[in-house]
């Protein structure tokens, strides 16, 4: 038996609330082991998320020129406009 199914046997016998635990549990220990990152895992990390950021921006379909401004802009001006 892998330390897998182990785990997921004895987490299956656990009441509601004792899986909440587990649950907040995992996510601590994730969210300590992705602080202790070495600088370079962080720059390579970030260095990822721009790359995929720039992928997206080349798929994106508006316009070189869209002013994003001036259309949220609009749209707030038309939800709120005072209809007096």
């Amino acid at each position: 038996m892998t330390i897998q199914q182990e785990a997921y046997e004895k987490i299956m016998k656990l009441p509601e609330n004792g899986i909440k635990l587990i649950i907040a549990l995992a996510d601590e220990i994730s969210r300590q082991n992705s602080v202790e990152m070495s600088d370079d895992d962080v720059i390579e990390e970030n260095r990822k998320i721009y790359q995929e950021m720039l992928e997206m921006k080349k798929k994106s379909k508006y316009p070189k020129n869209f002013d994003y401004k001036k259309v949220m802009e609009e749209a707030v001006n038309e939800k709120y406009a005072n209809p007096d």
